[in-house]
């Protein structure tokens, strides 16, 4: 095969690498709301070039984890509760839909992988486990459900879903709440699933609008976006 010109290829690797780092860095809430993102710091940190530091900000832009200002700089997002709200919002659209073609199809692994889900879940004590688990069992209905366009529409609020939901277990955590928001999810996730491997996709629906409904309500009440106290 005759090479007239090399091929530029796409940094993929690097930009990959730096965003997915600072994806966690955002959700886990190292890199806080509001936070300068200035490309030549990140790159530095990060031991790479500006190039792929600038592709990493503007494919979290699309996430909704960074914004840019007039000048071109980066910041972290800042989400309000009415920001939160229209992502629960979201859930209760999607969740129900992917709940319901999960129990029509009950793919025999993807059963396998949320049951495996559940006995983790029951088995960790710690909120962050059980955020990431939670989210974890949700993934895991929507690739039961088969539906490629739903599930890109979950993906693509992931991010800020992982992020909301880890500030509102932060907040049940500081009032001393980690059992009992493992075991409401326990319970909750536990009839979903009971639902979907029996093949009841009216209850699955259901069971999903309700768990969502319920999320929403005591995100809602909860402290996670409370405006600070200056006292």
């Amino acid at each position: 095969m005759p090479v007239t010109k090399p091929i530029a290829l796409p940094r993929t690797t690097v930009t990959a690498a730096a965003t997915e780092h600072l994806r966690k860095e955002i959700v886990c809430g190292s890199l806080q709301s509001g936070e300068t993102l200035p490309e030549s710091q990140v790159g530095e940190m990060l031991g790479v070039s500006r190039a792929p530091v600038r592709e990493a900000l503007m494919l979290l832009e699309r996430d909704g984890l960074v914004e840019f200002d007039q000048r071109g700089t980066a910041r972290v997002c800042e989400f309000d509760l009415e920001d939160a709200r229209e992502l629960g919002l979201m859930r209760m659209v999607l969740e129900p839909a992917a709940s319901r073609l999960a129990a029509q199809r009950r793919p025999e692994d993807g059963l396998d992988a949320i049951e495996e889900n559940l006995r983790a879940l029951k088995a960790v004590s710690r909120l962050d486990d059980v955020t990431r688990l939670d989210l974890d069992f949700h993934r895991l209905i929507f690739a039961a459900a088969g539906n490629k366009r739903l599930e890109r529409a979950w993906e693509n609020l992931l991010s800020q879903i992982s992020l909301v939901m880890r500030r509102f277990h932060e907040s049940l955590e500081k009032r001393g709440r980690t059992s009992r928001v493992r075991d409401l999810t326990v319970r909750a996730h536990t009839e979903l699933f009971e639902a979907i491997r029996s093949g009841l996709p009216e209850e699955a629906e259901t069971l999903a609008r309700q768990h969502t409904t319920n999320w929403l309500s005591e995100f809602s009440q909860s402290k996670a976006f409370a405006p600070q106290s200056d006292e």
